[in-house]
């Protein structure tokens, strides 16, 4: 028998309206109702939180929050239902983390998931699509990396020619 996994429960409908209801209902600023997010996330989306993320940031606007952080994913074995779609807990979070490393606005990450993931956001993605999504940003972050030590490697290179105090031509 295959071990469970943690997987990511995608924040809901209703968990959307009613931080986006924050400012009317408690006064809490947009500003500092994404500033939060990014900070649970790397991401400026509410849609990018899971259902835990999504409950804790409610609490803690609502002045019900004693955590200081969101409680832990679940278990698939721990959730009611057929879990065999939900992403994995920890490809969603690398993801989110990748989309930051490559320094992608909301716009462009809305924009590259429905042209070549075909979903609108990532709660969207299933565990397939989150695993191959993964594995394609890694490479991204790869490559990415990969040029930026090369232009460094680059940048070392000209100044070994030109040594500091010498005039370049």
């Amino acid at each position: 028998m295959k071990r469970p996994i943690k997987v990511f429960e995608p924040i809901t409908n209703e968990q959307i309206k009613k931080l986006h209801s924050m400012n009317r209902d408690t006064g809490v600023s947009p500003t500092r109702l994404y500033g939060k997010v990014v900070e649970l996330t790397g991401l400026p989306s509410i849609t990018a939180l899971s259902k835990q993320e999504a409950k804790f940031l409610i609490d803690h606007f609502q002045g019900k929050g004693w955590r200081r952080y969101p409680p832990l994913p679940k278990y698939e074995n721990e959730i009611k239902g057929d879990t065999s779609e939900l992403a994995s807990f920890y490809h969603i979070r690398d993801i989110r983390q990748m989309f930051v490393a490559l320094g992608w606005s909301k716009e462009q990450i809305k924009g590259w998931l429905m042209k070549y993931r075909k979903v609108k956001d990532l709660r969207s993605l299933d565990r397939k699509q989150a695993q191959a999504t993964y594995i394609i940003l890694g490479k991204m972050v790869e490559a990415l990396n990969n040029k930026k030590a090369e232009q460094k490697k680059e940048v070392q290179d000209d100044s070994s020619v030109f040594p500091q105090g010498t005039k370049t031509p």
